[in-house]
């Protein structure tokens, strides 16, 4: 979410900025995206770690604001490389089922 300013969060829920990445004045969208902050925040998701991606994350409901699906995660895991992530993620996949 891109607020007015230019700040940059991982919510549309976050109008305190909680999550705040980044400002899109200071640093471009690709960069934000990909950096280091959103990756982490990412990992975090991956393993269901929520309440290291901040203060907003562990009391989403997250399955009624649209749960990124399952290929699309596969796909960055893929990207990033990290098979060990990529196990946990898996790991996580079969539990839920």
């Amino acid at each position: 979410m891109v607020h007015v300013d230019g700040s940059v969060t991982t919510c549309c829920l976050d109008e305190h900025m909680e999550n705040r990445i980044g400002n899109l004045r200071e640093t471009p969208l690709a960069q934000l995206w990909n950096g280091e902050i959103m990756n982490a925040w990412r990992r975090a998701h991956v393993e269901g770690r929520f309440e290291d991606s901040g203060p907003l994350c562990p009391r989403c409901n997250w399955r009624s604001a649209g749960a990124t699906p399952d290929e699309t995660v596969e796909a960055w895991l893929a990207r990033v490389g990290d098979d060990a992530l990529i196990e946990r993620w898996r790991a996580r996949r079969r539990r839920r089922r």
